[in-house]
């Protein structure tokens, strides 16, 4: 890497760095630099206060008032969504490929790891939007009706949740490939997009994003975009949701079958069709000697929740975690 390349790749990763941790405060150069050096930047905490400086000035980081440390500004997050999309072309896919390979859970013990987004929200919004979550899950909008809830100072994988607030895990869609990859079912991500129900049905996509090339995942993209409306799907039957295509072997598609239903019967019931062979699904085509498969997306509950005006922070595909601690969403409500 050249090295203006790298000192670019550095200061997306900076920027990374304190976005992700936003929910967290002011982040200072020690934890930076920490966090870099895990990243493959070992560059130490003065050169970290230099780049935090030219960051200041270019207005993508600021101090808070009189607390140590910096915070990302509106521009810095635009400047992390659109800086270095030619290097993280193809970082979406292969992220999901590596938790497809890592996921443990086994169906016939039930015991293992599964595939988690986690969000957090307000302490006070927890009632009213972990309601909004239970009436997706049991429309059958979301890959699984399990969840893990914890209070402020618990962990939640890797991160604590901040003082005010509550973290909450829910299955992401690609336990579903996980579920399929680890019967020796290869399955490939195709997809993102949004399915428009009608009367309770699915009928088409009506847009989509391809995950081989994209540099963001796509139902991440529909979601910041707003362009759901399930709140209208859960009152009237009638609106747009979050789902994937993704496909396999022809040679696959009975065991396939199997596996879905046996994990249905285990909570993981995300699928909502499979095609025939090489027949186009939803209006999304399926190439020859493959098999389309529709998976509803993972973030719509917490996108829900975001319909209703409550602010409720995603992270999408962000960890493994252990099946046993997550429960019914019914015992939250």
């Amino acid at each position: 890497m050249r090295s203006k390349e790298k000192v670019q790749r550095l200061i997306y990763e900076i920027l990374s760095i304190l976005k992700e941790r936003k929910h967290e405060g002011p982040q200072g150069a020690r934890v930076i630099a920490k966090e870099l050096k895990n990243r493959g930047f070992d560059i130490g905490e003065r050169a970290v206060r230099y780049h935090l400086k030219h960051l200041d000035d270019k207005g993508f980081t600021k101090k808070p008032g009189s607390f140590k440390g910096r915070i990302i500004t509106e521009r810095g997050e635009e400047e992390v969504r659109n800086d270095l999309v030619g290097e993280r072309v193809g970082f979406v896919i292969g992220r999901i490929e590596e938790l497809i390979y890592k996921m443990s859970y086994d169906l016939e013990s039930r015991k293992g790891e599964i595939v988690a987004n986690i969000s957090f929200l307000d302490s006070e919004d927890f009632e009213e939007a972990i309601i909004t979550m239970q009436k997706v899950m049991e429309a059958g909008y979301s890959p699984s009706p399990l969840v893990k809830v914890s209070g402020e100072g618990e962990k939640i994988g890797h991160d604590e949740v901040p003082e005010g607030k509550v973290g909450v895990a829910t299955v992401c869609s690609v336990t579903i490939d996980g579920l399929l990859a680890g019967e020796g079912i290869p399955v490939s991500p195709k997809f993102g997009g949004l399915i428009e129900i009608e009367d309770g049905e699915p009928r088409r996509f009506v847009d989509a994003i391809s995950y081989r090339g994209s540099s963001l995942d796509p139902l991440e993209v529909f979601a910041s975009k707003k362009m759901t409306s399930i709140l209208n799907v859960l009152d009237t039957g009638s609106g747009l949701i979050l789902a994937n295509l993704r496909s396999i072997p022809i040679s696959a598609r009975t065991p396939a079958l199997d596996l879905i239903k046996r994990a249905g019967e285990a909570n993981f019931d995300g699928v909502m069709d499979v095609g025939a062979p090489a027949e186009s699904l939803y209006g999304l085509p399926v190439e020859v000697n493959q098999v389309g498969l529709v998976v509803v997306g993972g973030m719509n509950p917490t996108v829900a929740v975001e319909e209703k005006d409550i602010e409720i922070e995603t992270k999408p595909l962000e960890l493994l975690l252990d099946i046993s601690e997550m429960r019914h969403v019914r015992e939250y409500v």
